[in-house]
């Protein structure tokens, strides 16, 4: 155990599914462990970059255009996000069409497989399954992956949260060395 000034928040449970799907209780830890993040990027390893392949297109566009590769990467976005585009940047998406659709397709597949792949982390980590595949996670039932990528979707969100609002005692604490960072400041404390 390692000698923490404050103990980790307490482990809690979320259950995911539902009747049709089966019902599983998980850890909640308020983040990935880093053992899950490594299995996430261990099984997406072999994947293509979403950003290498929209980078390619965006090289490719910008050399046949003459713009630049940040311009020829913003059509691509634009587009596959169904953002509207100006008539210069319209008729350039519409020359590139297929290869956008291509591109496109690659993003849909690595959100399908990031989605799978961590999953199949949580189960792993989370449900003591080490030898869990992502061919196991994609034979579960919809509502069970899309509950626990939730779960592993708000573990991240919950890593990037602010550290919590001082308690009471902390407030009381007078702060470490005031008076020495004030002199290098410059500025006068109240009282000396």
């Amino acid at each position: 155990m390692l000698p923490f000034v404050q103990a980790p928040a307490p482990v809690t449970t979320r259950r995911v599914g539902n009747d049709a799907s089966g019902i599983l209780e998980i850890p909640v830890r308020g983040g990935l462990t880093v053992d899950e993040s490594n299995t996430i990027s261990d099984l997406l390893a072999a994947e293509q970059s979403t950003l290498v392949a929209g980078a390619k297109l965006a090289d490719a566009i910008a050399a046949e255009e003459g713009i630049s590769i940040t311009e020829a990467f913003q059509i691509i976005e634009n587009t596959i996000a169904g953002r509207p585009l100006e008539p210069a940047a319209d008729t350039i998406r519409l020359k590139n069409a297929e290869r956008i659709a291509e591109v496109h397709r690659i993003f849909d597949r690595s959100s399908r497989l990031t989605a799978i792949a961590t999953v199949t982390a949580l189960i792993r980590h989370r449900l003591d399954r080490p030898n869990w595949s992502m061919a196991d996670t994609t034979k579960q039932h919809r509502v069970l992956l899309d509950d626990i990528y939730a779960l592993a979707l708000d573990e991240q969100e919950a890593e990037n949260m602010p550290a919590a609002p001082p308690t009471e005692d902390d407030l009381k604490k007078p702060p470490a060395e005031p008076r020495r960072q004030t002199k290098r400041t410059g500025t006068k404390s109240s009282g000396t």
